[in-house]
Formats: structure tokens, C-alpha cells, sequence
């Protein structure tokens, strides 16, 4: 089958693609999961046909899954999931599989064991993702953990700023009743708003606001105009275009890992951050 390169992956605005080997490896590797104990869950089924959608129906989507129900190969998913991003969106996505039906079966666990094993992540990887995976329980986003966090990281490239006033393009993208933690800007023009809901940016794509609970992965890039992308479990992807936004990816590694604390932070507050142009 044809290699796809990773712009090719980026301009079609899917986060898997069939074709491109690392994710083929990981679609069998998730319809594999899927169907683990033998059927497929409702809910495993949503989320494969969200990443499916080329398929055109759920029936498509279930046969194909049935169809790739055979034992994983991690040898050969490891020879072609060779990028240290492609490999923790791997386990994410896996992750994100397991917990699909609401519990975490030992089966399950073993085998994002044995997955990340294969990847050769480093010692707590499964355990990280499967904190970073498991369903919200209203603690993860409050606005006061979102705060501290964004003062934990020290994320000095941008300015910050409070308030719940955000530019009008950023507004419009954001639903009703959005509660607004705290602004991001770039010499002082606000580029994005962290809420309790998610995060609205102004992406490559255009102003647009992710869900927290619909975020699975985020890849650092290395290519002209491409800072951080941001992977959704509903196959979308959103594009950061300057390397000073990447400093998000360090914010998220630590807003989804609900493993420990950040320490108490003052709120932050930049008076001169305007809205933006």
C-alpha cells in the first residue's frame, strides 16, 4: 500500500488515515481492541466510526471491524509507528478504545501493556494515558486547576491575561455559556481563550473550539508553519501555525494527567493584551 506523508495527512483533515502506514497499523490495532471480548460495543462503534468515516455507514464501519478482528501484530506495528508522537497517539487512541464501554477490563490492560512495550515507551506510559484517557469526573477542568496549571508550566513565550471578554471571532466560535479562564496572546493581541469547556483558538483552519473531552492527542510538528497539532477523537484535526503556541502541548501533558497537583498561583493579568485584529 502507498505510503502517505504526514502534509498529505495534515491537508486532508483527518487524524488517522487509511493509507498512511503508522495508521493503518493503529485502525487494526483498534478494531482489534473493539472486538476483544468477542462483540462490539455501542459506544467502541461510535467512536470507530468517527475515525471511519470514509466507510459511509455504521454497518460498513462494524463489518470492517469485524473484518480486522485478528490478533495484533506489535512486531510490525512497531516497525511502522516509529515517531516518538506517533507512538503515544498510538497508546492514546488505544486508551481511549479501552475505556469506550466505561470500565477497564484486565484484558484491556494487559494489552496496552504489551502495546507500549512494543513502542518501547518509557516505564508509566500506560498507566499516564489511561489517567489521561479515563472519563472526566468534573475535577480535571475547573477553573481554578486550569489557572494553576497554566502558572505551573511557566509558559513565558506568551502573554496572559484574565477576564472573561474575548475577541469576537473567538466568541462566536465558542457555545453558550462558555465559562472563560484565562487568555493567551502573542505581542499582546489575544490568540486564544482556555475555558472549562476547552480550549478556542485561532487555528490554521480558522477560529474554533475544542472540547475538552473530544481532545485525544496532540503531535508536535517540525514543518514550515506547523507548531502543534491537535488531534480529536472525531477524526479533526486543528493546526497551531507559531513554534511559541507550542508550549500548549506541555499545558495539556499536564491539565489531562490528573496524577499529582500544580502548586497555588496567583491569576494572571496583562493589561496591555488587546482583542484581536
Amino acid at each position: 500500500m502507498p505510503q502517505v506523508d504526514d502534509s498529505l495527512q495534515l491537508r486532508a483533515g483527518r487524524s488517522l488515515v487509511p493509507g498512511r502506514p503508522a495508521d493503518d497499523a493503529l485502525l487494526t490495532l483498534l478494531a482489534s481492541m473493539a472486538c476483544s471480548d468477542g462483540s462490539v460495543h455501542d459506544r467502541e462503534l461510535d467512536f470507530l466510526v468517527k475515525i471511519r468515516p470514509d466507510l459511509g455507514s455504521r454497518e460498513a464501519v462494524a463489518q470492517w471491524t469485524m473484518a480486522h478482528a485478528q490478533p495484533v501484530d506489535l512486531g510490525r506495528l512497531a516497525a511502522v509507528i516509529t515517531r516518538p508522537d506517533d507512538q503515544w497517539k498510538a497508546l492514546r487512541f488505544a486508551a481511549r478504545m479501552a475505556w469506550k464501554d466505561g470500565e477497564l477490563a484486565s484484558e484491556e490492560r494487559r494489552d496496552l501493556t504489551a502495546l507500549a512495550g512494543a513502542l518501547r515507551l518509557p516505564p508509566g506510559a500506560v498507566d499516564r494515558v489511561l489517567r489521561e484517557m479515563s472519563p472526566d469526573d468534573g475535577k480535571r477542568f475547573t477553573a481554578d486547576r486550569i489557572l494553576r496549571t497554566l502558572m505551573d508550566v511557566h509558559w513565558d513565550a506568551v502573554q496572559l491575561a484574565s477576564g472573561s471578554l474575548v475577541s469576537e471571532d473567538l466568541h462566536a466560535a465558542c457555545p453558550l455559556g462558555v465559562e472563560v479562564v484565562a487568555r493567551v496572546g502573542l505581542e499582546k493581541v489575544e490568540v486564544m481563550a482556555l475555558c472549562t469547556d476547552g480550549i478556542v483558538a485561532r487555528f490554521q483552519e480558522g477560529a474554533a473550539f475544542l472540547a475538552w473531552n473530544e481532545l485525544v492527542t496532540y503531535t508536535r510538528e517540525h514543518g514550515l508553519g506547523e507548531a502543534l497539532v491537535l488531534h480529536t477523537e472525531d477524526g479533526r484535526h486543528f493546526t497551531l501555525v507559531d513554534r511559541r503556541l507550542s508550549g500548549l502541548a506541555m499545558l495539556l501533558d499536564r491539565l489531562l494527567d490528573l496524577d499529582g497537583d500544580p502548586s497555588d498561583a496567583k491569576a494572571p493579568h496583562v493589561r496591555t493584551l488587546r482583542q484581536g485584529e
